[in-house]
């Protein structure tokens, strides 16, 4: 099978890649607590693995290269229970902006980002619609979990998707990485039962610091975790982001409906 990460292959290599107008995915994450059971790694980990397993399964349909993932995200609400790594928006903003430049400059057009922590998913969006703007080339991102809602769904038996260091998580990593997890700890690792601690009213978003819900850093029951769940959970989100890259639709331009009478005016930024 033909090699998909970036790093690991040669100059002359992706060069190719880019003449055969490959997908270029960015996996983005975090490095941030997960509770008393789970390695401060899990959503870096788990978003560079779907990744390269969606870049291997949509192969015969898309070319596909998956960069190294960045590791950093926004993560201020993990920091009150250490082994957290965070960064700022703007930081945030200004690296994925300098890779996404450095694809483009290499001839690539099309770029995923592949958001991996809950707290990069709007972050993500608005950076992907900034460089739409200013690359004008299609920049796609998408959260691996909410792509894979229905399917994460028939899996879990405690939660319907993916919550911080719970079924869903401690499944993947018990599939990837067992060494790493804490059998002990598993027991008492059970935390808040939602994300609602940062909504108000009907459609408010408010900042709360995860310690505002959970004794113990996480959200869900890590007891209902198995490896075997987990790697069917890694499959069910390759096969759904090779869906979406393969689709020609996620790279269609952009449609233009205005009349004659409007569309003459230039209403686009410079």
């Amino acid at each position: 099978m033909s090699e998909v990460e970036w790093a690991r292959l040669k100059a002359h290599e992706l060069r190719a890649l880019a003449e055969r107008n490959a997908v270029v995915m960015l996996p983005v994450a975090a490095i941030e607590q997960h509770g008393p059971h789970l390695p401060v790694m899990v959503d870096t980990r788990l978003a560079g693995e779907v990744s390269a397993r969606a870049a291997r399964s949509v192969a015969g349909r898309c070319p596909a290269v998956v960069l190294p993932t960045i590791w950093h995200g926004l993560s201020e609400h993990h920091m009150p229970f250490g082994g957290t790594i965070t960064l700022d928006f703007d930081t945030f903003h200004m690296v994925i902006r300098g890779v996404v430049e450095s694809v483009l400059r290499n001839g690539f057009s099309r770029v995923l980002i592949v958001n991996g922590h809950g707290g990069n998913i709007a972050a993500s969006e608005i950076i992907a619609q900034e460089l739409t703007l200013e690359f004008e080339v299609p920049i796609l991102a998408v959260t691996y979990w909410l792509e894979t809602t229905a399917a994460f769904d028939q899996i879990l038996e405690d939660q319907e998707n993916v919550l911080h260091a719970g079924e869903g998580e401690t499944s993947m990593m018990l599939a990837l990485e067992p060494d790493l997890i804490d059998p002990g700890q598993l027991a008492g690792a059970k935390g808040a039962d939602g994300l609602g601690f940062n909504r108000a009213g009907k459609s408010g978003a408010r900042w709360r610091s995860l310690a505002h819900v959970t004794e113990n850093g996480v959200i869900g029951d890590p007891t209902k975790a198995s490896a075997d769940k987990g790697e069917r959970m890694l499959d069910a989100a390759a096969a759904a982001l090779a869906d979406l890259i393969a689709d020609d639709a996620s790279w269609a331009p952009e449609k233009d409906l205005r009349p004659d009478a409007i569309g003459g005016v230039r209403f686009q930024r410079d």
